[in-house]
């Protein structure tokens, strides 16, 4: 018998006790010699066991030896008490808790240290984080938790059991208790090994696929072992710390795995098969080449070798791709350091393999999960990365796997010149590039790099920053696109959000990383060496691409790409900023800076070509890069940092460089060119006509932006911080958590939470969440303040920030939208009556950081001064212009003004020449720098260019196109003033117009004529002259730099007198002869002088004859409509009418509208110098010489016209109230004619019987009454409701549990419905069918509601109509329609519906007339109407109405569900009736709901928010008709006798004996109410209302009665002795008439006859004890008062409402609580209606009969019961009827509260933690929605939560489900999302809880769900309804 077989023997106790005697032994044997770690020896019985137990060829996962693994650790302890032992000893400082994807863990952003922090629900329950800013998450990739680790988190923020302070020292473990664990695990962990060593199959043997799922498969047959081992771990530091020594023990590992391939036997032969296969899978997991460099880094190195069982463990990890057990397992035991680190080393040693698995495996996505699960762990530990990075090389190693995992995908760069290109870059479409396989390396990078340490590493070693730029070189220039030119492109590439991805993910966020780590000026000489570096690899890029010349730019071409230019911009920037360098010392040479800025440049100019649709033919995906460059994530690394590149080159170069670069880039020119000699040169058409103006306006806005943002230019945090939340908030209104997202971010570090939230409770007002008037829900919103609008609105700013360009009209609209309505429009000029447009806010610059140059330098260029003079000229003469385009133009201008410009004295503009500056030099077309003398504004502004020279030689058709008006001037003398009179002086007729050049006349041939006689001659604009050359003009005077008269254009706008004023907007304004003003000139008399010019050098000229002031002023007078419409300053500060236009508020204000701004830039002119001052006052002067004279004249003529108009307007008004008058005279005659002939009827004009009722059908829109033949109906919706069922006597038990001891007090049984069912129940055991189905009703749950929205409809269009829906079949209107149901959407209001109520004809003199007023009489008379109820008459079976009326209570009956039908009762006729009169009581007491539960009148208004109008209009009066013909087609007789056992007026008593039954229900234990229902829909519904006042009289005797008997049974018995003494005293008295109208004499009677019975005897009553309805010992009279009206209340609330109804009377108010029985009591006619005071119970009697005798019958009747079933009798007596209003289930303030309590909570039907949690609102089950689970084993296929809205709500149920925090309405065969019900504390949602936010109950909310649910309203007020085919 071998060792093994002996032990086996013994049992797994006895064996287990034995191996642990053998190991102690063993151990103190061997203490005496010192044994080193090396010679490693198992006692020999444990050895054989476990050689037999773990014999390789045995199956790893059988249970038996599994078993008897965890025994033996034990030692002879059982593995319970084992597991508990060891337990005591657990030392652990950490947490470490390990879990899987979907785990619900928390992260607290107050806590953390690193990014990456996060904690279990446990750990974040018992620590404090109250006030922080925490949030709950689910787990993507799964995690660890952090408490306890001092490294990752604030040690303020551990629990109480972790860290530290909470670790309790206890002693180590003792020996005997681990030594059998010491001994086993090395072999246990070697069989795991052998075992995936075995089951390793080759890489070549298979497809990815099949080796994925050949590691699925090992991993699950080791599951029961790897189990084990996860149970070791769980058992603290003790254990553990056994596991981790065998892990690292590389004697151990080499004496088990290596030192036994020697030996000669079978197990030996099995290692040496074993150990070929472990090195055949080492070689299938190769190694990248490690670049020259780094050949002595073991990591890198091709070869691996494994020391220990650990490091052997993480191959096999990543060889069978990180399954999740392993993973966990080797996780499990991190929390101890000396392995944690000996993990990371091994983890770090298999790295660069990693990254190749990653391209190669077919799951890389939740493998990139899995690494990071575990390098997160490890990376996120500061020193230990420190020490990975110097001893290992962790830095190279990341970044080489990265740099080999891209290179594999490299293409050629198609964005350079293709033939001599050498440039590679990554190619989007690729695998790795796509599944972001890459992502988990960048990951890590950033990760460690988040360390500063280990940056600074990174940035001073040259070689690894020289490899990563050769990285980044490989995204420089990805994706490229080419502009398609001809037709659209057919597959539209989605490969732009790899490369965005890309950039953001491997560039961007690691850049940020090593940027934050960039402080100050100590590491000054790392961020030079990025710089150093960074230009380096640029400029191989450019020699790479071959670009040498910056016109080399292709401008069909673009890609988004530029991370080396983003670099070396935000590396720059963080120089300049934090580390004092100067520009000088990091920015290359200007030619290199050229080069730089042309990509970026492209960049811009191609995302305003998409925005302005040039790209179109490229698709969606074009305008999706587009987007995506601008939008929040992606904005600060890439559009921030073109930007601010740009802004440096544009201070750096010259002006004219930059500018004419931009205006080429926007293809800008040919629009641009006064001459019209570019337009032809392009052979590509790179814009269509359309295009030109978005460019323009896009070009002018790249310009604006260029020269105001500050983003980089010196704006602090703060100020940044505003701007964009300011920005955010102008584009629309916004919830907290849209405005953090959006917030821009530098991966991953945004704005701090504080900062945040003081910016955000600067600028942003928070609105409450809301209610629209449809119903839906605004969550809380912030909203701009108006100061933002006032003072911080930057329109340019929201121009970089809006991913779509409605965003920005958005904030435009909204602007407008505020300055108009607060009356904020400054108009420039005298304020004109006209509603003005404001002009954008375009916002003046914060001043810059000193240490760049202001990017407004641009602006003081002559270039630029010549830009803006043509634009202005075009503003002014052209017609194509925008009006963005001029307030652009007019913002550069004043943002030039804005900035001093200090180098001009003044005189640099004289030239010493007589001859004038623009004879010598030539202004050319679109040469800006040679329109003006200098730089210098002030004289700029002042200087007239007087023509403009093409840069081409013009063919001589040009001037026939061009030269279409002539020279206006007829007067040869240069010396008299030209006076411009009207527009109509300027265009002489047809050919007497002379020609504008003359033969023989050169010294005039161009009109630049000039003289201090100040002649105008007006010139058309655009009249292009060909000129030979330039002698021929005549020198005129004095240099240009006086102030000399401007030249007036003659053009329809400008040319403005005061006698026409032309207003702007009504013409189309622009050259004459588009005005429509005057009479086109022919061109062809000119032609025939202007053709004999001819000569070599031919070019064309335009007449200008401008000045940049001139424009201005002329602007200003066409943007007013008037003449001279500019006042400077100085002349508004003596004008009292526009003082306001002098204030200081006035000045800074941006809103306004085009005269405004103008406005300021003139004032800002007159501030530049005197000259300019003078200059415009001059140019004023000699453009409308007279125009003050006629303003006079002009302003008399306005005062005598408004005058007249006052007059005229008088006189009208008069005409008007006569008219009036007149025709409310007659109107009164009219109808006091009428009343006249109508007196005689005074009883039938109050009954209203004569006026006939017309209705409007919706189908055919006829107003007819309904008739017999042509019947109308009301579009009814009729649905089974159970909302009566759910009252409750209290509402103090309906809470929903979020506590085991919660559970208990949850009081959802004693309901309505409950105690209802039970009395039904009773009274059908006890009495005879016949009579007990019509003792009460039904209904509570499943009845029928009819509700209805009020319009109608004629049956036979109703039927037509539904046949089209039926013959239609589904329209996508009608998915969620069930035609076949009846269902349609009323053709009026959209409601749903799904029957029609058929209103039965006006019954004219139907009324049965009372033949008496006395109350005897009348009863005698409702005997007999019951004996013979009058069918109505002329209601033939066979009409249409009838059909109707069948149709509809067809349709009544199918509207519940099947077990809420009495089916198959053995009195059908019976049954019916219990229908009908339960569904009129069903919709009395729902309308009593909605009223509030009572007929208080304040009480309807609080209990429904809905406003009054929206209120559902009761359709109860149709419905009556309904049911009463259906009560009368069953007649029953029985309905006599309960008459007349009510009233007590039988014919004779043979009549009694005839009509009552043996077996009848006794009349006391009858529902009152039930009873007048039936008697009102029996009787004729149109009857007099003296019978009703009597029916109701009778009914309420026998109430009162009930009343009575139900306290007499509760009264203490001593008082009950009293009551009956005293009565049966009376009784004795034969002279006393016994009247019963007290309520001593009430009770004293039924106590009198019912003493005997038993049924006062409280002994059989359960509960014993206090109930709610009991009496306290020292009762009073008042008391018992109070308590009888309450019971009699619930039946006079619904015999008012009968009244309200059948009489249309209005119901009385009542505005208490305890007035309500006396209103109620007058309104009925019980109680005199002047009565002061309030009534009592007794009083309001009324018998018909001596009443004594009568209620001794009664009594006596129930006597007999209660004798023969005293127990029933008593619990009938007691059944409770008064009730709380229905309502759903209180609900805990927090949700957390409901998450933690059912989130994991099983299910107690199946057993199982459902995946989708849900909780019936009504009653507080838990169902599992959408899942099968819980289906009821036979044949019913519904799922649970549809079963229970079924069983619970009648088919209507509100559900919250527990994982999303949202409402699910189930509503019959339909169910939507309702919305949620918890809001975070800012007032938002969180679906899905993906934010993981606090969530609180929104009390407003959950009021509309309630309320929608009480008044049926679920189908009106939500509309995204869907089919859930019973599967939910």
């Amino acid at each position: 018998m071998t060792y093994a077989e002996i032990l086996i023997k013994k049992g797994k106790r006895g064996a287990a006790a034995f191996v642990q005697a053998e190991c102690m032994s063993n151990k103190a044997g061997s203490s005496g010699s010192t044994q080193t770690q090396e010679v490693y020896q198992i006692p020999q019985h444990l050895q054989a066991l476990l050689d037999h137990l773990l014999h390789p060829e045995k199956d790893i996962n059988d249970s038996e030896t599994v078993d008897w693994c965890r025994w033996l650790v034990g030692g002879g302890r059982t593995p319970d008490d084992f597991s508990h032992n060891v337990q005591e000893y657990n030392n652990t400082v950490m947490c470490g808790l390990v879990w899987t994807a979907n785990f619900v863990a928390f992260r607290c952003q107050t806590c953390r240290i690193s990014q990456c922090m996060s904690l279990c629900a446990d750990c974040f329950r018992h620590g404090n984080h109250e006030g922080h800013d925490y949030n709950m998450f689910k787990s993507q990739a799964g995690g660890a938790c952090d408490c306890g680790d001092a490294s990752v988190m604030r040690e303020s923020g551990f629990c109480s059991r972790h860290g530290p302070n909470a670790c309790r020292r206890r002693p180590g473990a003792p020996a005997e208790l681990m030594c059998v664990a010491e001994n086993m695990l090395p072999k246990m962990i070697l069989r795991l090994l052998q075992h995936l060593r075995d089951k390793s199959i080759p890489a070549v043997a298979a497809t990815p696929e099949e080796l994925l799922e050949s590691y699925k498969v090992t991993i699950e047959q080791a599951d029961k072992f790897l189990n084990l081992l996860h149970e070791f771990c769980d058992m603290g530091t003790a254990m553990r710390s056994v596991i981790t020594r065998c892990l690292v023990n590389t004697g151990q590992y080499q004496s088990l795995t290596e030192h036994i391939l020697s030996d000669d036997s079978e197990y030996a032969n099995f290692m040496r098969r074993s150990a070929d296969k472990y090195s055949e899978a080492l070689n299938s997991l190769p190694n990248p080449d490690p670049p020259p460099e780094f050949c002595d880094c073991p990591a890198l190195t091709a070869r691996l070798t494994h020391h220990s069982f650990l490091e052997e463990l993480v191959f096999w990890t990543v060889k069978y791709e990180f399954p999740q057990k392993l993973v966990c397992l080797l996780l499990n035991m991190l929390p101890d350091s000396q392995y944690k680190e000996a993990f990371t080393r091994a983890f770090v040693l298999h790295y660069s393999r990693m990254s190749m698995m990653l391209v190669k495996s077919s799951n890389s996505d939740s493998l990139s999960n899995r690494v990071v699960h575990v390098s997160v762990q490890l990376f996120s530990n500061e020193e230990l990365a420190l020490r990975m990075t110097d001893n290992l090389y962790l830095l190279h190693i990341m970044v080489s796997s990265l740099k080999n995992m891209m290179s594999n995908v490299l293409t050629q760069n198609t964005l350079g010149d293709l033939k001599q290109n050498y440039h590679e870059v990554v190619d989007c479409a690729e695998h790795v590039m796509k599944d972001h396989c890459y992502w988990p390396l960048v990951s890590d990078l950033n990760n460690v790099l988040s360390h500063p340490p280990i940056a600074y590493r990174f940035m001073q070693d040259e070689k690894l920053l020289n490899m990563w730029f050769d990285f980044l070189s490989m995204f420089q220039g990805m994706n490229v696109n080419v502009r398609e030119m001809e037709s659209h492109i057919e597959f539209e590439p989605n490969t732009y959000y790899a490369a965005f991805s890309a950039e953001l993910e491997a560039s961007a966020s690691p850049m940020w990383a090593l940027v934050s780590h960039l402080k100050d000026n100590s590491t000054r000489q790392l961020t030079l060496n990025v710089i150093k570096q960074c230009l380096a690899a640029i400029k191989d890029w450019f020699d790479a691409i071959y670009f040498s010349r910056p016109d080399q730019v292709d401008t069909l071409k673009v890609s988004f790409h530029l991370p080396l230019h983003r670099y070396f911009s935000v590396f720059v920037r963080q120089a300049v900023k934090l580390q004092g360098f100067s520009l000088a010392e990091l920015l290359p040479d200007t030619d290199t800076l050229h080069l730089m800025m042309m990509h970026p440049l492209r960049v811009q100019t191609a995302f305003y070509e998409i925005m302005c649709h040039m790209w179109v033919r490229n698709g969606l995906q074009i305008k999706g890069q587009a987007m995506t460059y601008i939008q929040c994530h992606f904005c600060n690394s890439m559009v921030d940092a073109d930007m601010f590149l740009l802004q440096l080159c544009a201070t750096r170069l010259e002006p004219a460089t930059f500018l004419s670069a931009v205006l080429d880039r926007f293809h800008a020119l040919p629009w641009l060119s006064l001459s019209g000699g570019e337009k032809e040169q392009e052979s590509p058409r790179l814009l269509d006509q359309e295009q030109e103006v978005p460019i323009m306006e896009s070009a002018l806005i790249f310009l604006a932006s260029l020269i105001t943002l500050r983003t980089n230019l010196g704006l602090s945090e703060q100020d940044l911080t505003r701007l964009e939340m300011v920005t955010l908030l102008c584009m629309g209104d916004k919830t907290h958590s849209l405005l953090s997202e959006h917030m821009p971010e530098k991966c991953g570090s945004g704005v701090l939470t504080d900062d945040f939230e003081r910016v955000l409770a600067e600028v942003g007002q928070f609105r409450e969440p809301q209610f629209e008037p449809g119903g839906n829900m605004q969550q809380g919103m912030y909203v701009p303040k108006p100061e933002v609008w006032e003072t911080m609105y930057d329109p340019i700013y929201v121009l970089l920030r809006a991913v779509h360009r409605r965003d920005f009209q958005n904030s435009i609209d909204r602007f407008n939208t505020y300055a108009q309505q607060n009356g904020r429009v400054n108009v420039g000029g005298s304020p004109a009556d006209r509603a003005t447009v404001p002009w954008p806010p375009w916002r003046l610059p914060p001043p810059c950081d000193p240490l760049y140059q202001d990017p407004r330098l641009l602006l003081h260029s002559k270039f630029a001064h010549g830009l803006i003079f043509n634009l202005l000229y075009k503003a002014v003469h052209g017609n194509c212009t925008s009006e963005n385009i001029t307030s652009l133009t007019v913002f550069l201008l004043e943002l030039a003004l804005s900035h001093p410009q200090t180098q001009f004295s003044g005189q640099e503009v004289a030239l010493s020449t007589p001859t004038p500056w623009f004879i010598v030099h030539e202004p050319v077309d679109l040469q800006y720098d040679t329109w003006f003398p200098t730089d210098w504004l002030s004289a700029n502004l002042r200087h007239t260019v007087t023509a403009i020279f093409s840069n081409q030689p013009a063919p001589v058709h040009t001037s026939m196109e061009v030269d279409q008006v002539s020279d206006g001037s007829t007067d040869d003398s240069e010396s008299t003033p030209y006076n411009v009179e009207t527009p109509t002086s300027v265009v002489i007729d047809g050919a007497g117009s002379p020609p504008l050049f003359r033969q023989g006349d050169s010294s005039r041939s161009l009109a630049i004529t000039m003289s201090q006689a100040s002649a105008l001659v007006p010139v058309m604009p655009g009249t292009v002259d060909t000129v030979s050359s330039l002698s021929m003009v005549q020198q005129s005077g004095q240099g240009p730099s006086t102030s000399q008269p401007a030249l007036l254009p003659a053009t329809r706008e400008s040319l403005l007198s005061g006698r026409e004023v032309v207003p702007v907007g009504d013409v189309q304004l622009g050259p004459v002869q588009h005005a429509g003003g005057g009479v086109p000139v022919h061109a062809g008399t000119a032609l025939p002088e202007q053709a004999a010019i001819t000569s070599p050098t031919q070019r064309s000229v335009v007449n200008i004859n401008d000045s940049i002031v001139s424009l201005l002023v002329k602007l200003h007078s066409k943007l007013s409509g008037k003449p001279d419409s500019y006042t400077p300053l100085v002349e508004r500060r003596v004008d009292a009418a526009q003082a306001n236009t002098t204030t200081q508020q006035y000045k800074e204000s941006r809103i306004g509208d085009g005269c405004f701004f103008i406005e300021k830039v003139l004032d800002k002119i007159c501030d530049v110098d005197v000259a300019c001052e003078q200059f415009i006052k001059v140019t004023r002067a000699q453009l409308w010489p007279t125009q003050h004279a006629r303003e006079a004249q002009q302003e008399e003529r306005q005062e005598k016209e408004e005058a007249e108009a006052r007059r005229r307007r008088a006189r009208e008004r008069q005409a008007k109230m006569m008219r009036d008058f007149a025709e409310k005279q007659h109107r009164f005659m009219k109808t006091a004619m009428e009343t006249a002939t109508d007196g005689g009827e005074e009883e039938a004009e109050q009954t209203g019987a004569n006026i006939r009722r017309e209705y409007d059908c919706v189908h055919c829109h006829q107003t007819q009454p309904s008739t017999e033949d042509r019947p109308m109906g009301l579009v009814v919706l009729l649905q089974a409701t159970s909302v009566l069922g759910h009252k409750h006597r209290d509402n103090e038990g309906l809470v929903l549990p979020t506590r085991p001891e919660e559970k208990a007090a949850l009081a959802v049984e004693d309901s309505l419905a409950a105690e209802y069912e039970a009395r039904f129940e009773e009274l059908s055991r006890h009495f005879d069918t016949r009579s007990h189905l019509l003792a009460v009703n039904t209904g509570w749950q499943g009845g029928v509601f009819v509700q209805s929205c009020g319009h109608h409809v004629h049956l036979a269009c109703h039927q037509s109509y539904m046949q089209s829906l039926r013959g239609t079949g589904a329209r996508p209107t009608s998915q969620t329609l069930a035609v076949d149901r009846g269902e349609y959407m009323c053709p009026m209001c959209r409601q749903l519906a799904n029957s029609v109520l058929p209103i039965p004809p006006d019954m004219e003199g139907q009324v049965v007339r009372a033949r008496s007023q006395c109350a005897v009489i009348l009863g005698h008379e409702v005997t007999a109407l019951l004996r013979e109820p009058p069918l109505s008459p002329n209601m033939s079976a066979q009409s249409q109405l009838m059909h109707a009326m069948s149709q509809i209570m067809e349709n009544l009956t199918k509207a519940t569900y099947p077990q809420y039908r009495q089916v198959g009762s053995p009195q059908p006729n019976h049954a019916v009736i219990l229908f009908v009169s339960s569904i009129a009581r069903t919709n009395l007491e729902l309308d009593l709901v909605t009223r509030g539960g009572v007929l208080i009148t304040a009480a309807g208004a609080t209990a429904s928010p809905l406003p009054a109008t929206s209120k559902p209009r009761s359709c109860f009066l149709p419905l009556l008709h309904v049911l009463a013909i259906h009560m009368k087609i069953m007649s029953l007789k029985p309905l006599v006798s309960d008459w007349c056992q009510v009233s007590g007026l039988w014919q004779d008593e043979d009549d009694r004996t005839l009509l009552v039954r043996e077996n009848d229900v006794p009349v006391l234990l009858r529902d009152p109410t039930t009873l007048l229902l039936h008697f009102s829909l029996i009787l004729p519904v149109q009857i007099d209302r003296a019978f009703f006042t009597t029916i109701v009289r009778q009914v309420y005797n026998l109430c009162w009665t009930q009343a009575c008997l139900k306290l007499a049974c509760r009264l203490p018995a001593h008082h009950r002795t009293v009551l009956r003494d005293e009565w049966r005293r009376q009784a004795n008295n034969p002279a006393n008439h016994m009247k019963v109208d007290t309520l001593a004499a009430g009770l004293g009677i039924i106590i009198s006859t019912l003493d005997s019975s038993g049924l006062f005897n409280d002994d059989v009553d359960h509960p014993r004890g206090q109930t709610a309805d009991s009496l306290p010992h020292d009762v009073t009279f008042d008391q018992l008062e109070v308590r009888l009206q309450a019971n009699c209340l619930p039946f006079l609330r619904i015999a008012s409402l009968l009244r309200h109804y059948i009489y249309n009377e209005p119901l009385p108010d009542i505005w208490e609580a305890d007035w309500e029985f006396t209103r109620l009591a007058q309104f009925l006619g019980m109680a005199d209606m002047d009565m002061s005071g309030r009534v009592a119970s007794a009083p309001c009697l009324g018998w018909l009969v001596p009443p004594a005798s009568l209620v001794s019958s009664w009594a006596t009747g129930m006597e007999v019961f209660s004798t023969r079933s005293q127990l029933a009798a008593r619990k009938l007596v007691l059944t409770n009827n008064i009730w709380r209003q229905p309502q759903l289930l209180r609900l805990p303030r927090n949700y957390d509260a409901i998450f933690q309590f059912y989130h994991k909570r099983e299910c107690t039907v199946c057993q199982r933690v459902p995946k989708d949690p849900t909780l019936c609102l009504l009653c507080g089950v838990m169902v599992c929605l959408r899942e099968a689970c819980c289906r009821p084993p036979a044949g019913d296929l519904t799922h649970e939560a549809v079963r229970h809205s079924i069983d619970c709500g009648a088919g209507t149920a509100p559900f919250l489900a527990v994982n999303s925090a949202t409402i699910v309405v189930i509503r019959g065969k339909r169910a939507c999302i309702w919305g949620s019900i918890y809001l975070d504390a800012f007032g938002e949602e969180d679906r899905e809880l993906k934010r993981g936010k606090p969530l609180f109950l929104n009390p407003e909310r959950y009021q509309l769900l309630e309320t929608q649910w009480l008044s049926h309203r679920f189908d009106h007020t939500n509309r995204k309804w869907i089919w859930h085919r019973d599967q939910l």
